[in-house]
Parts: structure tokens; C-alpha cells; sequence
């Protein structure tokens, strides 16, 4: 079996020859195990954002960023073909970030599947969604693609605030004003917060996360649907839309992709359905979250050919072929 207590006991007692527990080793065999099954080469692409000291520790650095471009090209080296795997383990981070990867995988491999083993949310959600086929089971969850904004308020904190909000609260506002200016003074400080721009912002981040995932989704997901513009475009526009949801947080499910109309068409497998994948792919994960647990780790780019860059957080890196 490869539950979380199996892997444990098998990292305790494989030794590297310092004589530490070789978390690497182990990691790297269930990656082989997957491989083996998908007859396809795999690429790790996980995060210990779950680990609170590590994610304070490290800031922004712990999102989906311009520098995951690095770790990206040098896992898809030495991969020979023109598919591949990509395990996903991501809270998300920039859109413009996500359509950066997405140019970089698919300008290499024509035909592309994302496996979540747990959580891959907002722009990592955009990000499986520029894949062919998407693999989960009853413990992965993508979530909403509605942009956040963080912004400075008046006294110094800190606020995060969805995009949808911002333009909600606006309108309200003019809408509250246009009927009784006299409720112009209790307004004025709650709208000087934001800034003149943000509004416009705010319409323009959503248009982007929604422009994104439909032209991916047409381009390679729905690619063969002769109703691909339509569906696409409504794909997009429910997920980023933050009033469907309530919650950035909120958890996009099997039952939800399989039970919401407008998210039929997303090709999702049922890892629930191919025991002995599911099986491994578990395997691996409890492997990777070890491998976090155990080292400073917080950021993981492998592949199956034996080449990584791993983030540490003392913001050490280790790059090139792994022997």
C-alpha cells in the first residue's frame, strides 16, 4: 500500500550515505511507479504552501510566479516526446504568471494531463485548465479563477479583497449616492481606500483570468467540440465569476465538475476508477509531502528523467541532473 504511514516507514528506513532519512530517493521511486503505469513521463510541480511557518517564511515566493519559469524549463528538459503528466500541487498565484507556464508546456508537448492529487486553486486551476485531460479523486479540489486584490488601507493593514467585491461595492455605492446624496459622507471613506484605477482594474483582472481559460480551453480541452466557443466562454465566465462561489477558498470538486452543467464539459478522470493509479499517485504525494516536512523545501520542480530545481527556503537552489 502507499498511505501516508507506509511512505513514512519507507523513508525511515531507506538511508542516504550521510545517513539521513533519503526522502529524495523514495520520492523519486514513486514518480518512477507513476511513469510506469501512465506510460507517460511525468513532471512534479509542488508547493508546501499547507505549512504556515515555511509559507510566512518565504512570502509572494510561495505563489505561482514569474520565476516558477525557471523550474519549468529545466523540468521539461531531456523529456523526449510530445505528452506528458504534470502533478499539480499549487495555491495559485498571478494569471499572467499561469499563461507564461502555459506557453512554456505546451510549446513543448502537444498533448498534456494535470494530475491533483489535493489542491490546485485559482491561477493553478487556469493552469490545469490548459490541459487536455484533468486527473483527480475524492480528495483534489480545483477552485474559483476571480482575481484578488491586496492593497494598502488608510491605517496601514493589509487587505485582500476579491476583484468582483471591489466592482460590487462600487456600483452600490454610485447607485446608493445617485438615489440620496446626502449618504455621500459615510461612503467617501470606505471608497477613499481604493484608489481612482481600481475599479477599472478590477473589471479588466476578471476579464483577463476569463479571456485566458477560454482560449485554452478551445485550443486544446475542447479543442474537438463543435461547441467549444460557447462552452468555453461559459466555463470561464461561471468560475470567474466570485458570486457563484461566495469564497476564493471555496472547493470545485469531482461531484461538482460532474453535477454543474456548465462545468460538464471539462474533461475530468476519476483516479477513484484505476485503483493502482490512484494508488501511486498517492503514494507520491505522501513522498512529496514528506519531502517538505522533512527538509526546507518549499517548492519542487522534477521530472522522471532525474532532472529537478528545488526551492529552499534559506532561498538555496539546486538545479541540473540528479544522480
Amino acid at each position: 500500500m502507499n498511505t501516508w504511514d507506509d511512505v513514512l516507514k519507507e523513508v525511515n528506513e531507506r538511508k542516504t550515505p550521510q545517513g539521513t532519512p533519503d526522502v529524495d530517493g523514495v520520492r523519486r521511486d514513486k514518480m518512477k511507479a507513476v511513469m510506469e503505469h501512465t506510460k507517460r513521463p511525468l513532471i512534479v510541480y509542488a508547493v508546501d504552501f499547507l505549512n504556515t511557518g515555511k509559507a510566512q517564511a518565504v512570502g509572494s515566493g510561495i505563489n505561482l510566479d514569474w520565476s516558477d519559469k525557471e523550474g519549468f524549463i529545466e523540468a521539461i528538459q531531456d523529456i523526449e516526446g510530445d505528452s506528458v503528466d504534470i502533478l499539480l500541487h499549487s495555491p495559485g498565484g498571478l494569471a499572467e504568471a499561469a499563461d507564461s507556464l502555459v506557453d512554456i508546456i505546451r510549446g513543448k508537448f502537444n498533448h498534456v494531463r494535470f494530475i491533483v492529487p489535493n489542491i490546485a486553486k485559482s491561477a493553478a486551476t487556469m493552469l490545469a485548465l490548459s490541459g487536455d485531460e484533468i486527473f483527480m479523486d475524492i480528495a483534489s479540489e480545483l477552485g474559483p479563477i476571480d482575481p484578488q486584490f491586496t492593497f494598502r488601507k488608510g491605517d496601514g493593514s493589509i487587505v485582500t479583497a476579491p476583484a468582483q467585491a471591489i466592482i460590487d461595492q462600487f456600483e452600490k455605492a454610485q447607485k446608493s449616492i445617485a438615489s440620496d446624496p446626502k449618504i455621500l459622507a459615510p461612503w467617501l471613506p470606505i471608497l477613499q481606500q481604493y484608489g481612482p484605477s481600481l475599479y477599472q482594474q478590477a473589471q479588466n483582472a476578471i476579464e483577463l483570468s476569463k479571456d485566458l481559460v477560454k482560449e485554452w480551453l478551445i485550443k486544446f480541452m475542447l479543442n474537438d467540440n463543435p461547441k467549444k466557443g460557447r462552452m468555453a466562454a461559459n466555463i470561464a465566465r461561471y468560475l470567474s465569476n466570485h458570486n457563484n462561489f461566495k469564497s476564493h477558498a471555496k472547493r470545485i470538486g469531482l461531484h461538482e465538475l460532474r453535477e454543474i452543467k456548465v462545468l460538464k464539459p471539462i474533461r475530468v478522470f476519476d483516479m477513484g476508477e484505476d485503483i493502482d493509479l490512484q494508488n501511486r499517485v498517492r503514494g507520491l504525494y505522501h513522498a512529496i509531502s514528506l519531502t517538505f516536512g522533512m527538509t526546507a523545501a518549499y517548492k519542487i520542480f522534477e521530472n522522471t528523467g532525474g532532472r529537478a530545481l528545488i526551492r529552499l527556503v534559506q532561498m538555496i537552489q539546486v538545479a541540473g541532473p540528479m544522480r
